[in-house]
């Protein structure tokens, strides 16, 4: 049978003094709290009688037994009022705590606001903490509901293994509980997976069976979000345009707070040619989980591209990570293209085909056109204009259905880092990332050549003599690299502001005074590169920040291999790489 978390909201105390009706506004509030809380499938929500009981104690043995408890208060000041809310195990163990400031004659009209975001923090918390349950019983003892959340987490790898591991764990979970809807929701998105992103030539095959499961998983559960955005999305992908409007316009009614649902709902509003409305929900699912996985921004590309607002585009295409999926260098290369940066738009194509060879075809050889037919294939646009401006894009960029794949030479189970034509290939653990040329990627590869050897500097850079008579502190791509940074550092900061989070803003404060301090002294006047006397001090420095500016790139597309470099590169006039353990490298 299926296993819920069960939750009592228990009402929250109002300590608001000298303001006509916030009683009555602590009363709503914690009904709303319920009604939304009670959205999620994942939860069993005591109604308010029974969590005002448990509360005052006033219960006897037939008591329910709780998993959760929310609590929290209102305390207002200064023309302000401020909420607190705990989320807590029966032991006293506190899972969430979240505190929000409005002000006290806005309170009102931003009430579903504040409950939204409530709503969305304590949802994610539960399930997040309900999966690490699941993670640590042996697959013998799972319940329906636990092989649900393990299947599902193994989806997100994005792999034809890890989807035949989430298959039979959905699998199991209708062995336990043949009517268990979200079984069947698992099972039409291994299918989704595979048809839309993988599996290329089982194309009709999987659609049947993605359509089939998500059917019945609606079916069984008709009040199921989660079951309406999955039918609405492979509906998109059988282009039946009207029908999977209906479902995913159904999903947003019957929850418009989960932010994972949400941002997925958001992409096929693109789709379908409604950018306001698609946008409208992606930033609403950022609102709701502001400290999101870099994957939602890869759901905003569309409705960019649909307004034609390529910046927009490009920003939320260079916050995705490159191998997340494989047309995300096709949408930045066609942002590029837009933009006027016809030699970075070739280059993102390029990075696309590999991408395409090494995931879709698999190492078969590509047929011509292949990978532009594929492209506007998984991108189900209803209007001929959007899916226009995709095709059109791609083509001026190169993508003309003659050019060959630069070849995949370093599979991912495989530790490489390896230049490919104009791009740098990286694995480690098991995955794959694809990097722009930079001057310190070759440096890294050339210490990872040699581990646990001290190299001098000037040998990285080719000589001291080659470096003339002086030169610059910081490179010109180290220099933009700062630059970027301190304004992703400053949008970030932006953003923590207004959410209240002060303890992030103050590290995002100061990693932003430091980067601009030190580009400050990097700089002369008008903004030109200092000079640097020393040969051997001009090499130490180039090739410190080429090195960093490299790993600024690899965090992005590759973050544990980022780490991994971190820990174990050490710059200055020798640099050497020491791992722990030995490394097979692949250069």
């Amino acid at each position: 049978m299926t296993s819920r978390a069960v939750l009592a909201v228990l009402p929250f105390e109002s300590l608001v003094s000298g303001e006509v009706g916030f009683d009555y506004f602590s009363r709503g509030f914690t009904e709303d709290l319920i009604t939304d809380l009670s959205r999620f499938p994942e939860l069993d929500v005591l109604a308010p009688h029974s969590a005002a009981r448990l509360a005052s104690g006033s219960v006897g043995d037939d008591a329910p037994t709780v998993d959760y408890l929310l609590k929290g208060s209102l305390r207002g000041g200064h023309g302000k009022l401020r909420l607190t809310a705990q989320l807590v195990t029966p032991d006293g163990h506190v899972e969430w705590a979240g505190r929000f400031d409005e002000a006290l004659e806005e309170v009102f009209e931003i009430q579903d606001e504040i409950t939204a975001q409530v709503v969305a923090s304590i949802s994610s918390r539960i399930q997040a903490s309900l999966l690490a349950s699941a993670r640590r019983k042996p697959i013998t003892e799972l319940a329906a509901y636990d092989c649900w959340l393990r299947g599902h987490d193994s989806l997100r790898q994005g792999t034809l293994a890890a989807d035949q591991k989430a298959r039979e764990l959905f699998v199991r979970a209708l062995e336990r509980d043949p009517d268990y809807s979200r079984a069947h929701l698992g099972l039409s998105l291994s299918y989704f997976n595979e048809w839309s992103c993988q599996l290329w030539h089982r194309w009709d095959e999987n659609e049947q069976q993605a359509y089939r499961h998500a059917q019945r998983a609606s079916e069984l559960d008709p009040d199921d979000h989660y079951a309406r955005l999955v039918l609405g999305r492979v509906l998109m992908f059988r282009r039946e345009f009207e029908l999977a409007e209906q479902q995913l316009r159904r999903a947003v009614a019957l929850n418009h707070n989960d932010a994972d649902a949400l941002v997925q709902i958001a992409i096929n509003f693109g789709y379908l040619g409604e950018p306001d409305e698609a946008l409208r929900l992606y930033e609403r699912a950022r609102r709701l989980n502001p400290y999101h996985e870099p994957w939602y921004y890869a759901y905003g590309m569309v409705p960019h591209v649909v307004r034609e607002d390529w910046q927009g585009t490009l920003q939320c295409a260079l916050h995705t990570p490159i191998d997340t999926m494989v047309d995300v260098a096709a949408y930045r290369a066609i942002a590029y293209q837009n933009l006027g940066e016809q030699g970075l738009a070739r280059e993102l194509v390029g990075i696309y085909l590999e991408q395409f060879a090494h995931k879709i075809a698999v190492g078969r050889e590509l047929e011509a056109g292949e990978a532009l037919r594929w492209a506007l294939h998984v991108n189900p646009f209803r209007r001929d204009e959007d899916r226009g401006r995709l095709r059109d894009g791609l083509c001026a960029a190169g993508l003309d259905g003659e050019r060959t794949p630069l070849p995949i030479v370093a599979p991912a189970d495989r530790y490489a880092l390896r230049r490919v034509g104009s791009v740098w290939q990286a694995s480690f653990d098991g995955r794959d990332a694809h990097l722009p040329n930079l001057k310190g990627l070759g440096d890294i590869a050339v210490l990872l050549s040699r581990p646990s050897q001290e190299i001098h500097c000037a040998e990285l850079m080719g000589g001291v003599d080659s470096l003339g008579s002086s030169d610059d502190v910081i490179d010109e791509q180290a220099r933009h690299a700062y630059r970027a940074r301190i304004r992703e550092l400053q949008s970030e900061l932006s953003e923590s502001e207004e959410h209240n989070n002060a303890g992030r803003s103050e590290k995002l404060r100061q990693e932003l005074d430091a980067l601009t301090e030190h580009l400050e002294k990097a700089l002369g006047l008008g903004g030109r590169a200092r000079k640097l006397d020393a040969p051997s001090e001009r090499a130490r420095s180039a090739v410190t920040w080429r090195i960093r500016s490299a790993l600024k790139k690899i965090e992005e597309a590759h973050e544990p291999l980022a780490e991994h470099l971190k820990a174990t590169l050490r710059t200055g006039s020798f640099c050497c790489y020491d791992p722990q353990e030995p490394i097979d490298w692949k250069l």
